[in-house]
């Protein structure tokens, strides 16, 4: 099956992390979160991907190329104005070539092992498309969706708060038939001025297609801002770990005998951690470097990052290369995270 994710928006709630980056670069837990859609979709059974780009694609294509090193091939298509996701799906007509297709927006992070639930549940005859979902308290920011018997009854997008009768909002991976091709091209731009994917999959449903509904397991982000990154790592920790009582130290990982480690933590290749104490909640990407007398938790830092000699800091996001300075006191807030950059500054996640 081949697989189309969109992955061309400018991510201006994640900044200032896509200030130097396309949001699908951003890393979460060990690699960018586009990755993390490719292999589990991979894993699943696609094969060929259309990456849909815009902002910073180049950085995209870079870092993917023709998608050998991950098993798989991958096209790419530019988005050149942003007209929503409609207009972007229908770049990818071609690729798909009039065959049911595997969908994902660029920024949804699930567990692995429901791509496959997903993709599994589409049975060609028998359904017109697979919609997942997730259980939120209120799906107000979202697409409240209705089910009856196991498909779709109804979608209603971005209800006000508090009115929708349903718990499940539209989780954001999809299998469709070339046929959401042809109900997109009879769209007309919604109020924003875009052409939007989920009023075409609005139009199925009214027509009485069977779009079967599928509910994710585990964890679900769709990694609005800095600050999710920080929460989701932890979720993949518990989800990996289980119990979220584990600490994975990579092999090449360099980690003395006084550290002290409250998990879930997870230390990359490379690293090299000396009396210092990490957890909960820690993410070292390869590379990095904590020093003697360094405390940190609620944090991420990326490839390359330091913490230097007597550092404290938490509810932070270290950029890649960037050092927290020795005896630097850092506090962000769970919702607001402080942002150390490289240049050596300090950044405020807007509110």
């Amino acid at each position: 099956m081949k697989g189309v994710i969109l992955a061309a928006g400018k991510g201006t709630r994640m900044l200032p992390l896509t200030e130097r980056r396309p949001k699908p670069l951003v890393p979460v837990l060990d690699r960018p979160m586009l990755e993390h859609i490719v292999t589990g979709a991979r894993d699943a059974g696609v094969d060929h991907f259309a990456l849909i780009v815009g902002h910073l694609g180049d950085m995209i294509r870079e870092y993917f190329g023709d998608g050998g090193r991950l098993g798989v091939r991958i096209t790419y298509l530019v988005q050149e104005e942003m007209k929503g996701t409609g207009a972007a799906a229908l770049l990818a007509e071609e690729f798909i070539g009039g065959e049911p297709f595997f969908m994902s927006w660029g920024d949804i992070i699930v567990p692995p092992r429901n791509y496959k639930k997903v993709i599994s549940a589409f049975e060609p005859g028998k359904t017109d498309a697979v919609l997942s979902l997730n259980w939120v308290e209120d799906p107000y920011e979202g697409a409240a969706v209705y089910v009856q018997d196991g498909f779709v009854e109804r979608i209603e997008e971005k209800p006000p708060k508090g009115t929708a009768a349903t718990h499940f909002n539209n989780a954001g991976l999809f299998v469709y038939t070339a046929d959401i091709l042809d109900r997109v091209k009879t769209l007309k731009p919604s109020k924003r001025g875009e052409i939007e994917l989920p009023e075409a999959v609005q139009q199925m449903v009214q027509e009485g297609k069977r779009i079967r509904a599928v509910e994710l397991e585990g964890y679900w982000s769709d990694v609005a801002r800095p600050s999710a990154v920080i929460a989701l790592n932890e979720m993949i920790m518990q989800d990996r770990y289980g119990d979220a009582r584990g600490v994975y130290f990579a092999p090449s990982a360099k980690i003395s005998d006084d550290s002290i480690f409250r998990p879930p933590v997870y230390v990359g290749e490379g690293c090299e951690v000396t009396d210092a104490k990490l957890g909960p909640n820690v993410v070292l990407m390869d590379g990095c470097r904590v020093e003697p007398g360094a405390e940190i938790k609620d944090i991420a830092v990326f490839t390359g990052g330091q913490v230097a000699k007597g550092a404290k800091a938490h509810d932070c996001v270290v950029e890649e290369g960037a050092t927290v300075p020795e005896g630097a006191k850092i506090a962000g807030e769970r919702a607001f995270p402080k942002i150390v950059c490289a240049d050596g500054t300090i950044q405020e996640v807007p509110r």
